[in-house]
């Protein structure tokens, strides 16, 4: 991949907060974000770095030269600047005197996924011959995109857009990106993508917190298994017996939907970060079957799901 190498700087931190999006500092989201970039490009096997990987203040000329610093300054070091704003759009800004191809590969990416999207360069005030980002002003030959991206309450959207970006860049710099999501076109039946995807359809139906077996046109679903899954909060839900359906603290449940209260609606969306093996209940499964399918002892089955009986319902989901 011709030796490319990329720097993601998560904005603000420590003393510089950023704005505030619903009480949320900015930088705490940058950073998160930054996080998930990071991880998807170490998928990919693509050498990459971040300018702070925790809450830490930056001064500009510090942070400039630790992006100048990681890589030097040449053609095949592409920064990504991650920035938030409360609007409904993702906004690109690629510098005056470099090649937009990146970006709008970017934009692509994000419009497919039914995203609004802004690429283009900027001045600084009425100079033409000065980028509008500080970054853009202070180096040669690196590639720097400053990418804003539109205010989510819920993180697997935000994720959705970073995974679309990673693909984009990672495409761009000679890789084969594989598509987290598929998006249903006329006549898809779960059976059919599941089949295409290589997976069976409880866990298509598990990934996307999928009730029935309806797909709609246009809509957009995870066909690629991850260490998370989407949950719809069902009527009189709380946040308590989410956690507990999954063995999860409430704390992190809490931070990894970025949500500052306990509190949940029916019908939100909230991911649920897997830290073992879920297997759904199917109609005709008891406990012993499923402990005999994963070569486990049923008493600790029990105990792992804190169940004081055998019996199971279809459709409920054992953590092995």
């Amino acid at each position: 991949m011709n030796n490319y190498r990329i720097i993601i700087d998560a904005a603000h931190g420590g003393e510089d907060v950023g704005c505030l999006l619903s009480n949320i500092p900015e930088k705490n989201i940058t950073l998160e974000l930054s996080k998930y970039m990071y991880q998807k490009f170490q998928e990919y096997n693509v050498p990459v770095s971040m300018v702070r990987d925790h809450d830490e203040t930056i001064p500009p000329a510090k942070r400039l030269q630790i992006i100048t610093e990681r890589y030097g300054d040449h053609k095949q070091v592409i920064v990504i600047s991650n920035h938030i704003k409360n609007q409904k759009d993702y906004e690109i800004i690629y510098g005056i005197q470099q090649p937009s191809q990146l970006s709008n590969r970017i934009a692509s990416y994000l419009i497919k996924n039914q995203e609004q999207v802004k690429s283009y360069s900027k001045h600084l005030g009425l100079n033409p011959n000065l980028d509008y980002y500080w970054i853009h002003r202070n180096v040669a030959n690196m590639q720097v995109l400053r990418i804003t991206y539109p205010f989510m309450q819920n993180r697997g959207d935000l994720d959705k857009g970073v995974e679309q970006i990673v693909n984009a860049i990672y495409e761009y710099i000679g890789g084969r990106a594989q598509n987290d999501f598929y998006k249903v076109v006329q006549g898809d039946t779960l059976w059919n993508v599941a089949k295409k995807f290589h997976i069976d359809v409880d866990t298509l139906k598990l990934m996307n917190g999928f009730t029935d077996n309806l797909l709609r046109t246009g809509e957009s679903i995870k066909v690629k298994e991850s260490k998370e899954i989407t949950y719809i909060v069902g009527k009189g839900e709380n946040l308590y017996q989410i956690c507990k359906k999954y063995d999860i603290k409430l704390e992190e449940l809490m931070k990894y939907n970025h949500k500052k209260s306990n509190l949940v609606q029916m019908g939100e969306k909230l991911l649920i970060p897997i830290h073992s093996t879920q297997h759904k209940v199917q109609k005709g499964e008891n406990l012993y079957m499923i402990a005999k399918k994963y070569k486990i002892d049923v008493k600790e089955l029990m105990e792992k799901n804190h169940l004081t009986e055998s019996k199971l319902k279809v459709g409920d989901i054992i953590t092995i």
